[in-house]
C-alpha cells in the first residue's frame, strides 16, 4: 500500500495504512469453475488486511487492520448489486466498505476502492487479474470521505502483485480488527446486526472461489 496523501488528516491516515497488505478477491454465490459461472448475477468482494509485518500468514497480528469491501454502494443495495456488478472482471467495479467508521484523528469516514486500469476483454476474471498483476496494472485506489455529500479523497494506492499460498480456511477477515484506528461506527442493535451480517458475508465471499492459492486463485499480496 503506497500512501498518496502526505499532509493533514488524510495524510496521517495514509501513513498509518502504508506498507504490506494481504488481499482476498472473491465472489458470493458461485464457486469458481474456470469462468463458466461468471455471467450469472453475483456480488464481488475485496477483503484487505493492512499488515504490521511482511510475514504471509492467515493469523492476524497486533496492529493489523481489516476492511471488507463489496461491489455495492450500501448494505441495503446488495440485492440490486447482484444484477449491476460486472462479474467478469474484478477490476471493473468500484468496491465500498458498507458502514461508516470512526477514524482516529479524522472522525467519521466512509471508504471505497476504485480500480485504476483500462478494462480488458479476453479471458476469465482470474486470467484478467493475473495479466493485470503481471503488467503492474492491478491497482486499486483507496479513497475516503466524511459523508454522503462529501467528495472522495485519495488516501493510498494498493497494487496486487503476488499470489500467495495460504490456508484459506484459517484466513478470517473481521471488520472489528482495528489496529490502525478504523472502527465501525454506531453500535446500536440494528447497526450491530448489519455489521455482523456484512462481516459474515465477507467471510462467505472469501470461502467461495478462493480455496487454494496454488491453483492461482485471486488471493494476493498487496504492495507497498
Amino acid at each position: 500500500m503506497k500512501a498518496l496523501a502526505v499532509e493533514g488528516e488524510v495524510g496521517a491516515l495514509a501513513q498509518r495504512l502504508a506498507g504490506p497488505a494481504l488481499v482476498r478477491l472473491s465472489s458470493a454465490l458461485w464457486r469458481w469453475r474456470g469462468g463458466r459461472r461468471e455471467g450469472r448475477p453475483d456480488v464481488l468482494g475485496i477483503a484487505v488486511r493492512f499488515r504490521a509485518s511482511e510475514e504471509v500468514t492467515p493469523a492476524a497480528s497486533e496492529g493489523d487492520q481489516d476492511l471488507i469491501f463489496l461491489s455495492a454502494r450500501r448494505f441495503s443495495l446488495i440485492p440490486i448489486a447482484f444484477f449491476t456488478t460486472k462479474t467478469r472482471d474484478f477490476m471493473d467495479n468500484d468496491y465500498y466498505a458498507q458502514l461508516p467508521f470512526d477514524v482516529a484523528d479524522f472522525g467519521r469516514a466512509e471508504f471505497r476502492l476504485v480500480p485504476l486500469r483500462a478494462l480488458t476483454v479476453e479471458g476469465n476474471r482470474l486470467e484478467r487479474l493475473e495479466r493485470a498483476a503481471a503488467s503492474g496494472l492491478a491497482l486499486l485506489r483507496l479513497e475516503v470521505r466524511r459523508g454522503k455529500r462529501a467528495r472522495w479523497m485519495a488516501v493510498a494506492d494498493l497494487e496486487l502483485y503476488e499470489p500467495v499460498d495460504i490456508d484459506q480456511n484459517a484466513l478470517r477477515f473481521d471488520p472489528f480488527r482495528t489496529g490502525r484506528g478504523i472502527v465501525p461506527r454506531g453500535l446500536l442493535q440494528a447497526t450491530r446486526l448489519a455489521t455482523y451480517t456484512a462481516s459474515y458475508l465477507g467471510r462467505m465471499l472469501g470461502a467461495r472461489g478462493t480455496r487454494r492459492t496454488r491453483r492461482r486463485v485471486p488471493g494476493t499480496r498487496g504492495g507497498r
